[in-house]
């Protein structure tokens, strides 16, 4: 029961959330860019709760990203709604 209790707190800890910006965005750059060989590589080289982890961590920095890129796109066109229609 113990060795359950601990393989859930190393499930737990994402060793991908606590690298730096750069070496993130190369690892992430990498593995999209050869995504079918690249997942299983990771598989076999880190394991299935690597992976799973680093997966994880991709997601989520694809979905952060898109709603940045998406609150940009917002308020430039909300500006340019607001101040470019007003000249005509």
């Amino acid at each position: 029961m113990n060795t359950e209790n601990q393989i859930t707190k190393t499930d737990d800890k994402n060793p991908f959330k606590d690298m730096g910006f750069i070496k993130f965005w190369v690892v992430s750059t990498v593995f999209w860019f050869f995504f079918p060989v690249s997942l299983a590589l990771c598989y076999l080289a880190l394991g299935s709760v690597k992976t799973k982890q680093l997966v994880k961590a991709l997601v989520h920095d694809f979905l952060q990203t898109l709603f940045i890129i998406l609150a940009v796109v917002s308020v430039i066109i909300y500006i340019v709604y607001h101040y470019i229609s007003g000249m005509f």
